[in-house]
């Protein structure tokens, strides 16, 4: 059944009711996120607009058309019945690679601009980033396993909502039993942030060197995973394994109602992926002959 692709779904970043709408304000979106960020001056915006652009056209025309592929795929492995919780795993690695290739297309035109950031929009960028950590640590800090299990469980309940319509009462159970046997990563996860964060604080101070600029962004935006240590790793695998069994579990015992709300949402995202990548191909296309 085609509900076991909820996360890989949600790993895309994408709503099947809102793709197309929001995809073409998605220039804006990146140029209002960047803002909370940093100032740019008239010439780093220009290059900013440019690469935006060229973000949004490449991604259009190309990328579009691994997700389609993916989910696809899943979908082939849910019907015929060969989807394991090893698989997903692998369907969850796949999807990030997704992500992580967005920072390796951008990461050339990126340099020269981070290159050009003055010391007082280098401490605009980090007193932001560090902003953005003490409000997580602030939003976990003080909890009791309790209450972050209750987090956890409201969070995936919403989720599935979304994409089942409802959950039943068997459901929010099989959620509950996952969140009490998941393995917490809580403290390493806010213990690799941090050193995310003072990694990327090193880069920004060394910026005027392009080659060692270049290995570390490269590091800290396509290969984040490098700074987790092996027993993080380990765990977030083990985690991702079980929550594909969760998914599974819940396949079994979708309603037909159920089956019926995630196909219809599901069959709107992949024809809007669909129609957006024509789209983005037409573009492109246009774009060379002019």
């Amino acid at each position: 059944m085609k509900k076991t692709m909820l996360l890989l779904v949600m790993l895309l970043g994408l709503s099947a009711c809102s793709t197309k709408f929001s995809y073409h304000f998605l220039d804006w979106a990146i140029g209002w996120e960047l803002d909370d960020y940093v100032t740019l001056n008239k010439t780093q915006q220009k290059s900013m607009d440019k690469l935006i652009e060229k973000f949004v056209l490449w991604h259009q025309s190309e990328e579009l058309t691994h997700y389609v592929a993916q989910l696809t795929e899943v979908e082939h492995l849910i019907q015929t019945n060969t989807l394991t919780p090893a698989l997903w795993a692998e369907h969850v690695t796949l999807a990030k690679r997704h992500w992580f290739r967005l920072f390796e297309f951008a990461l050339p035109d990126m340099l020269p601009i981070i290159g050009s950031l003055t010391e007082a929009q280098v401490k605009q960028i980090l007193a932001q980033s560090r902003k953005d950590e003490q409000e997580l640590i602030k939003e976990f800090a003080g909890k009791t396993p309790e209450q972050l299990q209750q987090d956890a469980d409201d969070n995936l309940n919403e989720q599935f909502n979304d994409w089942l319509g409802s959950v039943s009462d068997e459901q929010k159970q099989l959620i509950h039993q996952y969140n009490q046997q998941r393995l917490s990563t809580l403290d390493m996860w806010l213990d690799y942030r941090h050193e995310w964060l003072r990694q990327f604080e090193i880069a920004l101070g060394q910026r005027s060197d392009i080659p060692l600029l270049t290995e570390r962004l490269t590091l800290l935006m396509t290969q984040p995973d490098e700074l987790k240590s092996e027993k993080h790793r380990a765990i977030l695998r083990q985690n991702t394994e079980a929550f594909g069994a969760l998914l599974l579990a819940i396949n079994a015992s979708l309603s037909p109602k159920q089956s019926k709300h995630f196909y219809k949402k599901l069959n709107k995202l992949i024809q809007d992926l669909r129609e957006l990548n024509q789209e983005g191909i037409e573009k492109a296309t246009m774009a060379v002959k002019d």
